[in-house]
């Protein structure tokens, strides 16, 4: 299929206009300046190809700096993250804190598919880090798309903080680039590894962030940057070693390794010149003043790694056979090519003279101007169509970029109108007094003769599902976990509208029941047109532990008494809220013992399930559904231990492990234990 339209195919052809341009013969002009022609037809080519090389070469360089920096940026990026969760992190060595260590880890290679691995290392001897250290590393893997988890620490004879990028890691955020090595830890590849230092943050130790670039990795960049090219290119440590190269026999090498007048000896002496004198360009190899036997050398500089980028090419690859023809002598130079040299040379300049406007508008634009365009000459051959051609590109481009930073503009401010409504979330939240009291979750040891630890965990990035407590005038605590149908943003805004309806009806109304029939009143004559929503509300007597809950469609909770093995549930008392104004509500009590537990979920719990085909005949089946819950609630309970805390976290783990921490909806989980009395 032909990708030019009818206004961009040539009405003439360039061919023919040179044809057409056949003058006088310049024969004996044309052999005299042969001798002088020749030798500065071979500088001009060469300078020619080594500007093209170079570009090319700065190309490559550019594409690994920028690759390089990337990883710089999210190592250091996810070393804040782990210094700004601070507690969260601790204990180091804990199955939860290397979870989470390990996801901050697999974000850089998710990020940067040019890394091969990432490592958080605390050396040993510091508070809260094992006697052998503790270094969580996660790498890619041969056999797949998967990746590897390990501990550097506990690798037989490795001692990672003996090893040279551990020992030479700088502060952040100016980490170091080591020296190629091969990794016999976690990696089990050549590589060159970026470190940087990052400080304690409370009882959080410092250590080094780390992310390893494997040089088959690098030598797939430069494979890609030397594809079509006549050049090959090299990268040449600070230490003057081969990391990576197109020529082949060069891996980790050094000059010493190659004999001498070997090119590849040669390029590394060039880098070092380079290195010192600053000198891009060298020729090496054996040269003759009628030949192209030598090699062409173009160096150009790696800022972020100190690395050397070294382009070369042979100039025997340069020579045209119809310049190879020149030099067999005058005969055949006066028989054909110097017939075809001089037609070339007497039309050319009248041919491509409008190429000059189209070269100064590609430069321009070449340097950002995208408003440049090339004029356009009134002739129909191929210039003419290239001068339009270029045009339309710019003006497509522009206009692609403009859209592009419209629709970016137009996500960053719905991104940031999305996170203002998360924080108010969390400031809905009750107020917590544990050591998990900010975020989704809320822990609090005494309150009013109660210890209650909650989690609310969105499956988009606001959620629908909420939970409170406090206590009415009468000293009755109030606990309400309810779950608004839907996600996202309308979910959340009813969410904050039922909270605030909760609040009111239950201050003011002395049954569970009743007051939950107030909310739905106020949610069908004030939001008539929103979702309906589950809730469970409860009353609590601190003094004697009688519970009167009401249930509006929501899951039931379940209640563990203190010896471990009776359970209970607590099933809906009726209808969901916000359907009609004539529903009622049934109020049920039950006796909450000391050191009982009482564990109320949304259906974020029961109704969560690894993501396949949801077919109506699967879904009972891929469902943790009630049963499980009541099941895993019992077995937390009855742990050594326990507490409405570990409750919370021993069924929010079952959940995840058999969703394979897939969450379709959002997660709420509620724990509540009667504390014993204290002894006046």
């Amino acid at each position: 299929m032909d990708p030019l339209g009818d206004e961009f195919r040539p009405r003439e052809s360039l061919r023919r206009a040179l044809v057409l341009g056949i003058g006088v013969p310049l024969l004996i002009a044309f052999v005299v300046m042969t001798g002088v022609q020749f030798t500065a037809d071979r500088e001009l080519l060469v300078g020619k190809v080594r500007g093209e090389i170079l570009a090319d070469t700065q190309i490559a360089c550019l594409r690994a700096e920028a690759d390089l920096q990337a990883i710089e940026h999210s190592t250091e990026l996810q070393a804040e993250l782990l210094r700004a969760g601070g507690a969260t992190f601790l204990p180091l060595e804990s199955p939860m804190v290397r979870s989470r260590i390990n996801i901050l880890l697999s974000t850089v290679l998710t990020a940067n598919p040019y890394a091969y691995g990432a490592a958080f290392a605390f050396a040993p001897g510091q508070p809260g880090v094992d006697a052998d250290g503790f270094a969580p590393y996660v790498c890619r893997s041969p056999q797949g798309p998967a990746l590897r988890e390990s501990d550097l620490a506990k690798v037989p004879g490795y001692e990672f903080e003996r090893q040279p990028w551990f020992l030479s890691a700088t502060p952040s955020p100016n980490g170091t680039w080591s020296e190629p090595y091969y990794d016999a830890g976690g990696g089990g590849v050549f590589m060159t590894t970026y470190a940087a230092r990052f400080r304690a943050s409370g009882d959080l130790p410092s250590g080094v962030a780390t992310a390893d670039v494997s040089l088959d990795c690098i030598l797939e960049g430069l494979a890609r940057s030397a594809d079509g090219k006549i050049c090959d290119v090299s990268v040449v440590s600070r230490d003057g070693r081969f990391i990576a190269s197109s020529i082949d026999g060069t891996r980790m090498k050094q000059a010493g390794d190659f004999p001498a007048g070997d090119i590849r000896r040669e390029i590394l002496d060039a880098a070092r010149r380079f290195r010192t004198s600053g000198k891009e360009f060298a020729q090496v190899g054996p040269t003759s003043w009628f030949g192209y036997r030598g090699t062409r050398v173009v160096c150009v500089a790696l800022p972020s790694a100190q690395w050397v980028f070294a382009g070369t090419f042979d100039e025997a690859d340069l020579l045209p056979p119809i310049v190879k023809g020149l030099a067999l002598g005058p005969g055949l130079l006066v028989a054909g090519a110097f017939v075809v040299m001089v037609i070339v040379w007497r039309t050319t300049g009248r041919a491509v003279r409008p190429l000059a406007g189209i070269i100064s508008a590609i430069a321009r634009f070449g340097q950002g101007d995208l408003d440049a365009r090339a004029p356009v000459p009134a002739r129909r051959d191929e210039i003419g169509t290239m001068a339009r051609a270029f045009n339309a590109m710019g003006d497509e481009l522009r206009g692609a970029i403009t859209q592009r930073e419209k629709a970016v503009a137009e996500r960053t401010a719905v991104e940031a109108q999305v996170e203002a409504a998360r924080v108010i979330q969390r400031v809905l939240l009750p107020a917590g007094d544990g050591p998990q009291g900010d975020g989704d979750v809320r822990t609090t040891e005494e309150f009013a003769g109660l210890s209650i630890a909650a989690m609310s965990v969105p499956a988009t990035d606001i959620a629908g599902d909420f939970f409170d407590w406090f206590q009415r005038d009468d000293g009755t605590v109030v606990v309400v976990v309810a779950d608004v149908c839907g996600k996202g943003m309308p979910a959340a805004m009813l969410m904050a509208v039922g909270r605030t309806l909760v609040r009111m009806a239950a201050a003011e109304i002395a049954e569970p029941g009743d007051a939950l029939a107030r909310v739905s009143k106020d949610l069908v004559t004030q939001a008539p047109q929103s979702s309906f929503t589950t809730a469970m509300l409860l009353y609590i007597d601190p003094s004697s532990g009688l519970v009167r809950y009401a249930n509006a469609g929501h899951p039931p909770a379940v209640l563990v008494r203190a010896d471990g093995v009776t359970t209970r549930e607590l099933e809906s008392t009726g209808s969901v809220l916000g359907l009609d104004l004539g529903i009622a509500w049934e109020t049920k009590s039950i006796e909450l013992h000391e050191g009982d537990d009482l564990v109320l979920v949304s259906d974020g719990v029961t109704e969560a399930g690894p993501k396949i085909l949801e077919d109506a005949a699967q879904l009972d089946l891929v469902l943790f559904g009630e049963e499980r819950t009541r099941e895993t609630v019992a077995s937390a309970c009855r742990a050594a231990g326990r507490s409405p805390i570990t409750i919370m976290e021993a069924l929010v783990r079952a959940v995840r492990r058999w969703s394979h921490d897939y969450q379709r909806d959002d997660l709420t989980v509620v724990a509540i234990r009667r504390n014993a009395r204290r002894p006046w």
